[in-house]
């Protein structure tokens, strides 16, 4: 990050960066988090957030420099805004319509008063800082809050960064409120993506739907003359950190214990939130077809799926669990040998940071299968704990993960749509010369160090100070 940025930071997102454990409150481990840290502990800064805790978020803890500013929101304001509008009707649009987007009016109302809400909290947070902050705003929940901030706070940079993919202008379309989703957006200095091809998607979406902007680069020339950047840069993970989490001794003894349960057998992996844009029956059904082509693996083969509760009170998830479960329980009452494991192992729960590492480290074939994903860090995450430790196992990445992009052809890359295609491309994995998969691990692991969440923090915001110097 560089030095010469002494301008305070003002992140605005749905949720605040702490979380309450055994032993207090701390601050979370998101990637989000531990990206901001650095910059929050030498300029300073505040962060505004949905408070869903019912006793309340303090203004601080100890562990992470920056003052948390609450925003509450009512059980009907929750149920609109984020189970209703965000995550009914803009997840699905903007993930290809993986699951049909509902349309609902009162939702809308509903998102742009929440907006509202959180853009007053930002407005009374900059207030209480020293000079004029950067706002940085995040991702798909409050893709109002930079027109309503630009109105409150004209003089501010403002930036926007969205963690989903920007759906081509065909599909945008199909949200009554485009228009104003777009001219909220646009009222940033420079709104953030993963891919270029997300970013283009948005491009091109704004010149269909007004005239006279012009596309000059990364730039949106707008036809009051006003410039907007629009740019790609994939998120990442803070790289030496999961390196020293992939050696750590309490990895090991995880490692050791799971390794002792598998033993003999050749280990497959997903780690995923139970979301129905993650592939995840998909992936079961490829699994399925792999063992009833092949009975000699049935004792000798493990898949582990971790899949971690996600909106379990939307009735989509509800179903889609049941479906899952429905899958795992068809496979192993099939393939169970006599006397043996099953083949199929479902942990629906989160599990700690040393468990997972352990997990990537045990695994032969790593499944990163999303039928759509903005970025997806697992597969990142599973590269350089491999990497660390000397591992060779392989990526199996859907080409519609954002991460596809950075990996090139180092990952055996599938259509998580095509089941048989996937079932075949799994079957392939493991016949690879474990040297040629070693040296893709490390270059996969390479470009990972190289472009870590430190560099995607850096070429966002001074994105964001660039463009607020254009006239």
């Amino acid at each position: 990050m560089p030095g010469s940025r002494q301008r305070p930071l003002l992140v605005v997102a749905n949720r605040l960066p702490v979380s309450r454990g055994p032993e207090g409150w701390r601050a979370s481990a998101g990637g989000l988090v531990t990206a901001m840290r650095p910059v929050m502990d030498r300029v300073g800064g505040a962060w505004v957030g949905w408070d869903d805790d019912p006793e309340g978020v303090p203004s601080r803890v100890d562990d992470f420099a920056c003052d948390l500013h609450p925003v509450r929101l009512s059980d009907e304001e929750v149920a609109g805004f984020y189970h209703g509008f965000a995550n009914r009707t803009v997840w699905p649009l903007f993930h290809d319509l993986v699951a049909e987007p509902v349309i609902d009016r009162a939702w809308w109302r509903c998102y742009q008063e929440v907006n509202h809400r959180f853009t007053q909290a930002t407005v009374e947070a900059a207030g209480q800082q020293e000079q004029t902050p950067l706002i940085w705003v995040h991702d798909y929940h409050l893709m109002l809050a930079p027109r309503m901030l630009r109105t409150e706070l004209p003089d501010a940079p403002i930036g926007f960064f969205l963690h989903v993919p920007f759906p081509p202008p065909e599909l945008l379309g199909r949200l009554p409120w485009r228009d104003e989703v777009l001219q909220g957006l646009l009222a940033a200095d420079a709104v953030g993506f993963h891919t270029v091809r997300y970013r283009d998607n948005f491009v091109r979406s704004v010149q269909q739907t007004f005239h006279g902007v012009n596309a000059l680069g990364d730039r949106l020339v707008l036809p009051d003359g006003r410039q907007v950047r629009a740019v790609a840069h994939p998120i990442s993970i803070d790289a030496q950190e999961f390196a020293e989490l992939a050696r750590s001794e309490e990895t090991q003894r995880e490692l050791e214990e799971i390794s002792e349960q598998f033993a003999g057998r050749r280990v497959f992996l997903g780690v995923d939130r139970l979301d129905y844009t993650k592939g995840i029956r998909h992936r079961l059904q490829s699994i399925e077809l792999l063992l009833e082509r092949n009975p000699e693996l049935r004792s000798e083969f493990a898949f582990v799926q971790v899949a971690v509760p996600s909106r379990d009170d939307v009735e989509e998830y509800r179903d889609l669990r049941t479906q899952v479960e429905t899958e795992v329980g068809r496979i192993n009452g099939r393939f169970t040998e006599p006397g043996h494991d099953v083949p199929v192992h479902y942990l629906y729960r989160g599990v700690s940071r040393e468990k997972l590492a352990a997990y990537y480290r045990l695994a032969d074939v790593m499944c990163v299968t999303p039928l759509k994903d903005g970025m997806n860090l697992v597969a990142k995450e599973f590269v350089t704990v491999q990497a660390a430790t000397g591992g060779d196992g392989v990526l199996l990445l859907s080409e519609f993960a954002g991460t596809a992009l950075e990996f090139g052809t180092d990952v055996v890359r599938c259509n998580p749509f095509d089941v048989e295609g996937m079932s075949l491309l799994m079957e392939a994995t493991l016949g690879l010369d474990p040297a040629d998969r070693r040296a893709r691990i490390r270059r996969m692991a390479e470009a990972v160090r190289e472009a870590d969440v430190f560099r995607w923090v850096e070429e966002e915001l001074d994105a964001v100070e660039r463009s607020h110097l254009l006239p």
